[in-house]
């Protein structure tokens, strides 16, 4: 027999395993592959992009290995409903058992202003779900699965004390403290796809028997040393002689720059150390200024998530 008899025969016998292998399936005689579970991580990240690796395990439960040259295996990630990122590979071969197949998923770090502002706006709760979805004649649907987990933060509960906390003013011919705070607490403001506004109260108390007028409250945000918000709040306040004033102090969060502080989030092992610093502006009986910073109120907080955390 020539060769070409040879490899005619040898390519006919494969046509007609498949479609043997193809009408076995079709009629329940070999059980058809399915997706078995799916387990994602973070694998990189940098300035613009998040790499998220997952593995789609899919079990194969026939003695034969199957080549699926037609199939494609799709991955998304979404949070609070926001597409993160999707990816897609094509043509595999599965083998006896379990079979692993590794998908890179990128993420565009612009997406995460518009993610943090639906977690703010879901009470710092977010509900991450990770798809897996695998097409193929051969399996005769389309196989999907999920992994979903809830990521909570409690930033403003940080903030919530009772505890007195003197305010010095550390000045020649001045008697501290210059005031005392006797309590504070925080709730989430407005929140827009480019600003996040964390409204604070602030009880002062003046242990002096002259008022005490604060000019404005200055403020700084930061998350892992990254600047994510400063300014002035707008209005002034006079805190009565050997009296008591609440104090509102609202500070906004750039989305803008959540990005890059996101980079920080996850090279540091998904930690980040936010601190509030607030400095108030206050006129002296002597008719200085002073700029008194508001150190101690508790303004300071870790978050620690496990997204994607295998484990």
């Amino acid at each position: 027999m020539s060769l070409r008899s040879v490899l005619r025969t040898l390519v006919l016998a494969v046509v007609v395993l498949c479609v043997i292998v193809a009408g076995a399936v079709a009629f329940g005689v070999v059980d058809r592959p399915s997706v078995a579970a799916t387990e994602s991580r973070f694998a990189s990240v940098n300035a613009s992009t998040t790499v998220a690796e997952t593995d789609v395990i899919v079990a194969n439960p026939n003695p034969v290995g199957v080549r699926l040259s037609n199939a494609t295996v799709g991955h998304t990630i979404a949070m609070n409903g926001i597409e993160m990122g999707a990816a897609t590979t094509e043509g595999f071969r599965l083998t006896t058992g379990n079979t692993t197949i590794g998908l890179t998923t990128p993420i565009d770090n612009r997406r995460i202003p518009a993610w943090w502002a639906s977690h703010v706006r879901n009470g710092e709760r977010t509900r991450l779900v990770a798809t897996a979805r695998v097409r193929s004649s051969l399996l005769g649907r389309t196989a999907t699965v999920r992994e979903t987990e809830v990521v909570e933060t409690g930033i403003t509960d940080a903030f919530n004390s009772t505890e007195p906390r003197p305010v010095n003013a550390s000045l020649p011919l001045i008697d501290d403290p210059v005031l005392v705070v006797d309590r504070t607490s925080a709730t989430w403001g407005d929140v827009t796809e480019g600003t996040t506004t964390l409204s604070s109260d602030i009880v002062v108390s003046n242990p002096k028997s002259i008022p005490y007028p604060i000019s404005r409250i200055e403020y700084e945000i930061a998350m892992n040393d990254v600047t994510v918000g400063n300014g002035t709040t707008a209005r002034g306040y006079t805190i009565p002689a050997e009296g008591r004033e609440t104090i509102r102090a609202d500070v906004t969060i750039d989305n803008g720059e959540l990005d890059e502080w996101w980079v920080s989030h996850l090279e540091r092992g998904q930690r980040t150390d936010l601190r509030v610093d607030l400095t108030a502006v206050v006129e002296l009986p002597d008719g200085e200024t002073a700029r008194l910073p508001l150190d101690g109120l508790g303004y300071d907080t870790t978050i620690e998530t496990d997204v994607l955390d295998d484990g």
